[in-house]
């Protein structure tokens, strides 16, 4: 090696070779990108030239920039450089001085580069251009200012490199600035256009410098004394800061996604944000892009079905009140930070505990929801640094949040609208029902807006770290990371701007209204027909005159009670008369034609004259800030339910909104009573150390006392239970506008509103029960609206009467129902207060909650009840109301059974199949197979118009689709083998399977529930493994999921699953999936497939392929073959799929490879009833469940080859296989016994067969679908959880192959029963299966069966059975049910006493879901073979009665029925013994049971039981 002395010798006063290292010229740049990232992440949130947050900011940036981009790639560049042979001696060395300049100079010129820019959003070009090329300057001055600090060598330059550095330096500055800030500007900066600027600025200054470095060439002065400690000590330099550089930008990463978590679980909250716009109608956010917000509380807790928190809640109507006078409230936060903190607290998160625990509400719940919104504004005021009284006001709308989206099939054209903030702009009707079935979520959302009009005030906002942007350019990122799920985001934000501005009242004059009222659909109440966008206004036109003389009021009593085609022709009339009558005629004929043609409904032609006008409130003529008042004419109309109201410039809202809004206007006198009230009612709770604050005594309210109506409908009865009313004329009625039927009889209407007559004036609590906590059932007055008398009392506080302070829950709306007759009139007075003329300011409604009492002739007294409420964090499917009420008595006393939608009798169906020979009566599709998978085509085909046909050989799943474990997953083995195996295919089919899951348990909640599943850990290392398995499969199911898996000890195990061995057992893992009952889902497919229109025929079998299908319908007769004409024919036989295909052509080669799964059937004292066990590591390596259904416990499953049979019997080694695998983990004192099988069978998976697989557990059961070249369709493989996907891709596959005609179903039937709700699925000819609901699914709660139990008397097991196996069918089902001679149950006789099937289940399977043969009832429609073999031998001789009288069977058809349900339960582990023992024996009970197992297990009185060996 060469000595100094020599090296000295040899290049002093030489250029020294170079070259370069690769490893570090990389690491430079990458060390330049970390700090460009760091420093366009700090630009990005200066919102301000002002404030010492953003000053700081944009220090941190210049040191970013400059120290770590520019100075530390620097010196890990000059690593790079190698002179000579890379000798010690030979090594750069470093001043320290100028080391120091080279850091802070560029750092400087930073500083002044980032000023130039400017912190606005706005592209200023010469300001980037200025910043741009200061920031070149320094990149380019750092690195020769940097090479000047070299001690032992003289740079030499080249001028050409000199230039083209600092082109390259200045160049790639002002592109990469310029594309920030154009990214910044519009609100598109997302975190990778941010990295991309980032990656061109530090091309910036890696460009310059190698640029720079290629063209510098190094004389030897002397050699470097330090050998390796200099450059030693700069790269310790440069670590330290790029790993706390890297740090930085990690730290903001996680809070970034920590930030936009926190944003995704407040779209499930109850939020308060806050909307502040300026003068130029932009709205204030934060560097995110999102509006500040603070959450109020998780979730709010209703009392009753109908207690949802909207606009009409009375909570709501009290935080408006509050936000338009905060001075009510702002003494008191302290009070009520107190109080809440005193409340009780959750054990496990210290949140307030709202719901005690015997599942009632605290007391005191609604004044601790009003503290909790109290404090959230506050809250809010502290982030703008703002006091509270300026925080802003409530807008008047919610918006609803969540993580539900759009249905798969809008495609992406609507989620970009979503984003764009524009969707439901265009009005589309497709946008409209779209908007409409997600205009609900899991959380809410409400707004306090506010407007700015100084200067200042922005700059201190955007000086506080905030900045107001344009609408159109944040709506995007406010709807989608704040999940709002509303139509045309924009538009609602740019009205909270003009709502900000509160400039929504009427002028002074006369003006001619339209006042529109309509009952609430779905609860009590009633909506108002207001002005779009201006909520407190009633649709107006002015009248060209300044103010109602004498005559005037003569000519309008005139045309009282007159509708508008009358009221337009009496004053076409007045023009005849004297010039002043003929120019108020024109007048008012001019603001008619104009209101007319301003709410463009046809509606409004049946709306009515009053003659008592209406003071309103206006603004002052003299432009002050008073409110005064001006008059109203008003056109009235009660509007029957059925109609809709469509104008498009007119909305409605609930009508008690409406009265608040009228409390609100600028220095009202209500305002002032209001903040009595709120210091009255909140006082002695925030001032007071208890916790419970005493109950509010009932006293009487006298709100707006002594003031006159302002509208009154009166009805003429006739009938004698008739309410009284006055007679004082009739209004003709439209009859297009009213529903009717051949019962119905004409009827009139009855309202009061504002009643000035106060009754009583006390009036007790046990009298007055709120509209939203009334338990009776629904009105079943079938949409007619002019069946109600409605009168609505209004109470005020007095507060002159120094009595003691009233509950909001005082005022009330009154509702009796009454038979009216065809007239009615109608009354109306003015809105204004006592003492008050036309010039004085309107005061308002009075306070309070709505409160509807109902009665008949005599009062009905109307109970209250607790509730429980329990709060899951996701929605359980089932656990929901249900979306059709339960029926419920009419007003004759009858009790009106659901009306469900009849299909087509057997033999209408297969006369359907003969016509499609007929001209233009060819089937879009048929499809052969009637399982999971057939069924699923062609109700998939069905819904999207196509003309279909669907034919089983058998019956709807007589094959695998009813022999399956009974799980809903997504494949927990499957994720395992993805993961190890790295097959992305096994996680699709996962990640496809959860998807599915969710979707399956939406559309079939009665016949499908979540499932806790447990895997018990023996070893303590298997804890982690196991964990972080069933947390990564939380992870894919994502939204999708239910619940979190979670970790048990070893006594919580055992706590929950009691049966599992003990020894050896270290904790458990559980885990969530869906289970559900296989054969009725399929059934319900198929039968909702016909409700949709489809041919649905079971027994028939395809015998050939003719191009045309034929099928023989087998139905205990001789049947001729039926010839069938379809342009697409699809092959859906699971197990059979070559045998069909082998019809189409013998020289095909097979696909499906069948593999055996058996399962037994246990008793239920085996397992938990809800809770399953997976065994994920039996004795050769499978995976075993054992799981509770139906009452019984079910376990299994086995995985072997076999061939395919019709109905292949269960061997005995896979049964004692099991049974062995299931006493592993039972305890030791739990026997498994042989003799405690009570069914046991075999299904068949039609698993696509995988050429390089060894055995069939590699098979994967991902489906194929495959088009022959004589063009039939094979959808094979899958499993149950995709079943629906498999469809979808089936018929997606069939519509592209053979261009069949989808089309949108434009009379869709109501599969629910009523026209009150539809499927929420746009048939619009796309699939919509996701979004279909199954029959049985509407009207199904998991309180259906009490309705079930009070109104027919049947066991509460049969009536849980009857719902879970039907849903709303059940009414039916149970309607045929046999009535008893007992006193309970009612009706329901069983046909096996050991489950709760009964006889209506038989005559509902023949005439209601095409059961033809006992199996079909005993195997497909009960379960009751599957559930227990011998059980369904015992009661097969009913079943046969009972189908013998409804199909007419003879003796032959008896007999054969017997013999072929004996041969079926042979492969369902019926006895050997019990396959000879005939009908006789069955029915007298003289089967011999000596020398079963079952008989020897038990001890009996002659002998003790026999163990098994």
């Amino acid at each position: 090696m060469s000595t100094g002395e020599d090296l000295l010798m040899q290049y002093q006063g030489e250029i020294v070779p170079r070259s370069f290292r690769p490893g570090f010229v990389v690491l430079s740049y990458v060390v330049s990108c970390i700090g460009a990232a760091l420093t366009l992440e700090l630009l990005n949130r200066r919102t301000s030239r002002n404030g010492l947050f953003n000053h700081l900011i944009l220090v941190s940036a210049a040191v970013a920039m400059g120290g770590i981009s520019i100075w530390c790639m620097h010196f890990v560049g000059n690593r790079a450089i190698v002179l000579a042979n890379d000798e010690p001696e030979l090594r750069i060395d470093y001043s320290g001085s100028f080391s120091a300049l080279s850091f802070f100079l560029p750092i400087v010129v930073l500083l002044t580069a980032f000023v130039a820019t400017g912190a606005s959003y706005k592209v200023s070009w010469w300001r980037i251009c200025c910043g741009g090329l200061l920031a070149g300057c320094a990149i380019c001055g750092m690195h020769y200012l940097a090479n000047a600090s070299i001690s032992n060598y003289h740079c030499i330059y080249d001028n050409a490199h000199i230039a083209a550095a600092a082109l390259i330096a200045i160049f790639d500055s002002v592109v990469a600035l310029s594309l920030f800030f154009v990214f910044r500007a519009s609100w598109k900066n997302s975190w990778w256009k941010r990295m991309l600027s980032a990656f061109l600025l530090a091309g910036a200054v890696s460009g310059m410098h190698w640029a720079a470095a290629t063209g510098t060439d190094y004389r030897l002065t002397q050699l470097n004394k330090h050998t390796a400690l200099s450059q030693t000590q700069a790269t310790v330099v440069v670590t330290c800061l790029v790993v706390v550089t890297a740090f930085f930008i990690a730290g903001s990463a996680t809070y970034a996604s920590w930030a936009k978590q926190r944003i995704a679980n407040k779209a499930q909250q109850v939020v308060l944000a806050a909307a502040i716009f300026d003068s130029l109608g932009r709205v204030l956010v934060n560097p995110d892009g999102l509006l500040p917000n603070e959450k109020i509380t998780d979730t709010y807790v209703e009392r009753t079905r109908e207690d949802t928190f909207d606009i009409a809640h009375p909570l709501f109507h009290w935080m408006f009140q509050v936000s338009r006078n905060w001075n009510s409230v702002s003494s008191m936060i302290n009070g009520m930070t107190n109080h809440l903190a005193r409340l009780p607290k959750e054990s496990h998160d210290s949140k307030i505990r709202l719901i005690e625990d015997n599942g009632q509400l605290i007391e005191n719940y609604d004044t601790v929801f009003r503290e909790l919104f109290c404090i959230a504004a506050a809250s809010l005021a502290d982030k703008l640094r703002e006091q509270l009284v300026n925080v802003g006001i409530l807008w008047d709308e919610i918006l609803f949040t969540g993580v539900d989206g759009l249905p798969r099939k809008h495609g992406r054209s609507i989620a970009r609208k979503l984003e764009e903030g524009t969707y439901g702009v265009l009005g589309s009707d497709s946008e409209k029902r779209i908007g409409r079935q997600h205009e609900y979520g899991r959380g809410a959302l409400m707004f306090l807006v506010r407007r700015l009009e100084n200067p200042y005030e922005i700059e201190r906002l955007e000086a506080a770290g905030f900045r107001f942007a344009d609408v159109h350019q944040v709506c995007g990122i406010i709807g989608s990371r704040m999940q709002i799920k509303a139509r045309d985001l924009k538009g609602k934000l740019s009205n909270m701007a003009t709502y900000a501005e509160e400039n929504t009242i009427m002028e002074p004059g006369v003006h001619l209204g339209f006042f529109g009222v309509k009952a609430r659909v779905g609860s009590y109440g009633f909506d108002v027909v207001v002005k779009k966008g201006a909520r407190n206004l009633l649709p107006t036109m002015p009248i060209s005159t300044g103010r109602l003389d004498s005559w005037q009021m003569n000519i309008i009593r005139q045309f009282d009670r007159m509708n508008v085609p009358l009221l337009l022709q009496g004053l076409d009339a007045l023009k005849k008369l004297s010039p002043r009558e003929v120019l108020f005629a024109s007048q008012l004929t001019d603001a008619l034609q104009a209101l007319r043609a301003w709410i463009d409904d046809p509606i409004f032609e049946e709306s009515v004259l009053v003659s008592r006008v209406v003071q309103a409130p206006c603004h002052a003529p003299d432009g002050s800030t008073l409110t005064k008042a001006c008059t109203v004419i008003a056109l009235c109309l009660m509007m029957p339910i059925h109609v809709r109201f469509s104008s498009p410039r007119c909305e409605s809202i609930p009508l008690t909104f409406f009265k608040v809004h009228q409390m609100v206007y600028k220095n009202s006198s209500e305002l002032e009573a209001f903040t009595r009230y709120v210091h009255r009612e909140l006082s002695p709770v925030v001032n007071t150390a208890s916790v419970n604050a005493p109950q509010a005594t009932c006293q009487q309210a006298m709100f707006w006392k002594n003031r006159p109506d302002l509208l009154r409908y009166f009805g003429r009865s006739k009938t004698k239970s008739g309410a009284a009313v006055r007679d004082s004329g009739s209004i003709p009625i439209n009859p297009s506008r009213m529903s009717s039927s051949h019962e119905s009889n004409h009827s009139g209407s009855t309202m009061k509103l504002w009643s000035q007559d106060f009754g009583d004036g006390q009036q007790s609590c046990n009298e007055t029960i709120s509209d939203r906590t009334i338990a009776t059932q629904p009105s079943s007055l079938g949409g007619i609206m002019v069946s109600q008398e409605i009168q609505i009392d209004i109470r005020q506080v007095d507060d002159t009467g120094g009595g003691p302070s009233v509950p909001l829950k005082i005022a009330r709306d009154r509702v009796t129902i009454v038979k009216a007759g065809t007239d009615f009139d109608f009354e109306m007075k003015s809105l204004l207060g006592p003492g008050l003329g036309e010039d004085t300011m309107y005061s308002g409604q009075p306070l309070g909650l709505a409160v509807a009492e109902r009665e008949k002739v005599n009062e009905l007294a109307v109970g209250g009840g607790a509730v429980l409420y329990s709060y899951r964090p996701r929605n359980l499917p089932g656990s929901e109301g249900p979306a059709v009420p339960p029926p419920i008595y009419g007003a004759d006393g009858t009790f009106k059974l659901p009306r469900f939608p009849e299909i087509k009798s057997r033999n209408e169906q297969i006369a359907a199949l003969k016509k499609s020979n007929g001209v233009d009566e060819e089937y879009d599709m048929l499809v052969i197979g009637g399982g999971a998978t057939g069924a699923g085509v062609a109700l998939d085909a069905v819904t999207r118009g196509l003309k279909v046909a669907v034919v089983e050989r058998d019956d709807f799943s007589s094959g695998t689709s009813s022999k399956s474990t009974k799980l809903v997953h997504g494949g927990v083995r499957y994720l395992e083998k993805a993961v190890w195996n790295l097959d992305y295919n096994q996680y699709q089919l996962v990640k496809e399977a959860l998807k599915e899951r969710k979707y399956f348990l939406q559309t079939a909640p009665h016949l499908s529930s979540w499932l806790p599943i447990m895997l018990p850990l023996d070893k303590w290392w298997k804890a982690p493994y196991y964990w972080a398995g069933t947390k990564f499969y939380d992870f894919l199911a994502g939204s999708e999921g239910i619940e979190s898996s979670y970790f048990l000890t070893r006594s919580k195990a055992l706590e929950a699953f009691p049966m599992l061995k003990p020894t050896d057992l270290v904790g458990a893992l559980v885990y969530y999936d869906g289970a559900h009952n296989d054969s009725r889902m399929n059934v319900s497919i198929a039968l909702t497939a016909a409700v949709y229109g489809a041919t649905v025929l079971n027994h028939a079998e395809v015998t050939g392929l003719l191009k045309n299908d034929q099928v023989t319908e087998r139905n205990g007769k001789k049947a001729d073959p039926i010839t069938v004409k379809a342009k697409c024919i699809v092959n859906c036989t699971g197990p059979f799929t070559d045998s069909i295909r082998k019809l189409d052509d013998q020289d095909c080669k097979e696909i499906v490879a069948p593999a055996s799964g058996v399962h037994v059937i246990l008793p239920g004292y085996y397992s938990p009833s809800n809770m399953g066990l997976i065994d994920p590591s039996t004795s050769d390596g499978r995976v075993i469940f054992f799981l509770p259904w139906q009452g019984n416990t079910i376990a299994g499953t086995t995985d072997e080859p076999t061939k395919i049979s019709p109905n292949p019997l269960p061997d005995e080694k896979s049964i004692q296989w099991i049974l062995n695998e299931v006493s592993h983990y039972l305890s030791p004192g739990i026997s498994v016994r042989r003799g405690d099988v009570l069914a046991a069978w075999s299904g068949i998976r039609p698993l696509v067969k995988d050429p390089k697989a060894r055995n069939t557990e590699s098979l994967v059961r991902n489906h194929l679908v495959d088009i022959s070249s004589s063009g039939l369709v094979t959808c094979a493989g899958g499993k149950w959880t995709t079943y629906r996907q498999m469809a979808e891709d089936c018929v997606d596959a069939a519509i592209k192959e053979f261009n069949l005609p989808t089309k949108p179903f434009n009379n869709a039937p109501r599969v629910s029963g009523t026209e009150a709700i539809d499927d929420g699925a746009i048939l619009n000819g796309s699939c919509q299966t996701h979004n279909v609901r199954l029959v049985g699914a509407h009207g199904y709660s998991k309180t259906l069966f009490i309705n079930l139990i009070q109104h027919f008397g049947v066991e509460t097991e049969v009536a849980k059975h009857l719902t879970e196996s039907y849903g709303d069918r059940a009414w039916t089902v149970a309607a045929m049910c046999k009535p008893t001679d007992l006193r309970f149950p009612a009706r329901g006789e069983r046909i096996s006493r050991l489950y709760p099937f009964v006889d209506g289940e038989i005559r509902y399977a023949i005439t209601n879901e095409y059961a033809q043969t006992a199996v079909d009832i005993l195997a497909r429609r009960t379960r009751l073979a599957f559930l227990n073999a011998q059980a369904a031998l015992e009661c097969l001789p009913k079943i046969i009665d009972i189908m013998s009288q409804e199909l007419k069977w003879d003796r032959t058809r008896q007999e054969r029925e017997w013999k072929d349900t004996v041969e079926f339960l042979q492969s369902m582990g019926l006895p050997e013994p019990m396959l000879t023992a005939t009908r006789a024996q069955v029915e007298k009970g003289k089967l011999d049971f000596s020398s079963s197992l079952e008989y020897k297990m038990y001890s009996r009185h002659d002998k003790p039981p026999v163990v098994e060996g």
